[in-house]
């Protein structure tokens, strides 16, 4: 049985709290429960307070079998900010916005030996996989389209990145750059012309990421969007339109983070769950307590507060 957590951010006091609600305990150092294991959904560096004691948790965790991980957006923006590209500069160039998204992670390891753990933790990140798919769940940083996994599986055996891959996938326009941008990013489409939005760090963005687990059928903007454009909020979605009108239909139970979702937690549909509730804005950290059942119950989702030391079990009704 799993106790899928979402993402952390550097919050490592809401982490610990987090894990002794749900009934782990410290062994030797590392959290551990007699007959579960934890599954973290990534995006463990940036933004929080603790960067390098989240770090310690979770790889102590992963490394002594008491957890397993998939690799989140900003795990993936950090191994591109540090390697090299063959032709100069990084995968992920040393721009000003790109910088400050790494900013306090830079800063907790800002030392030799810090930076020296700091390489190990990059290593160490790329041994994470893009997805995972275990008896009766997945688990995905963002994105679980069928399409783009099947094609990582062909690409990766084992769901890990490799050297060439990576590389590729750090090129816009290839297969691999699609597939893992949608994967650990989620999926994107234009916004009409002369519409925009700022994003939560302040860019102007002109495409708009979709809420994939819904039927865009029947739709509003606002109900498809994840944010609201006034200008579109009340209006149907133009489903001709879409360039790609795929939603999750399966059955299986998926678990996800990545959208800083705010307000009271709760399930997205009796198959999907986002875990993202903005513990790094003052939102909470969230989990679902998994027991095999294959239409999921908001009885599972378990939040601790971001500000105080509260945790609770949300008992609300699916959307």
């Amino acid at each position: 049985m799993y106790d899928i957590i979402g993402d952390i951010h550097g919050h490592a006091l809401e982490l610990r709290n987090m894990l002794t609600t749900l009934g782990y305990t410290l062994d030797q150092e590392v959290y551990r429960h007699p007959t579960r294991q934890v599954i973290f959904v990534g995006d463990f560096v940036d933004r929080g307070p603790h960067i390098r004691e989240t770090l310690e948790i979770v790889r102590g965790m992963i490394d002594n079998g008491a957890a397993l991980a998939v690799m989140g957006n900003h795990e993936y923006n950090a191994i591109c900010f540090h390697e090299k590209h063959p032709q100069g500069g990084h995968l992920r160039p040393h721009i000003p916005r790109n910088i400050f998204q790494h900013t306090r992670t830079l800063e907790e390891f800002n030392s030799r030996e810090g930076w020296e753990k700091w390489q190990d933790y990059i290593e160490w990140f790329k041994t994470l996989p893009l997805f995972l798919e275990l008896p009766g769940l997945r688990v995905v940083h963002a994105c679980w389209d069928p399409r783009h996994i099947q094609y990582l599986r062909e690409q990766l055996p084992d769901a890990r990145l490799t050297g060439a891959f990576l590389l590729l996938s750090s090129q816009r326009g290839t297969p691999e750059y699609r597939a893992v941008e949608e994967t650990l990013k989620g999926k994107e489409v234009d916004l009409p012309v002369g519409t925009s939005f700022h994003d939560k760090d302040g860019n102007v963005r002109t495409k708009m990421r979709t809420r994939w687990w819904c039927d865009p059928h029947g739709c509003t903007y606002q109900d498809y969007y994840l944010e609201p454009i006034e200008a579109l909020n009340s209006q149907p979605v133009d489903y001709a339109a879409l360039t790609d009108s795929w939603h999750y239909q399966d059955d299986t139970p998926v678990f996800f983070g990545h959208y800083w979702l705010r307000g009271t937690p709760q399930l997205l549909g009796a198959h999907a769950v986002c875990l993202d509730y903005s513990v790094a804005k003052g939102g909470e950290l969230v989990a679902y307590r998994w027991n095999g059942e294959q239409e999921l119950t908001a009885a599972g989702l378990v939040s601790v507060s971001g500000h105080t030391d509260s945790s609770t079990s949300i008992p609300l009704a699916s959307e």
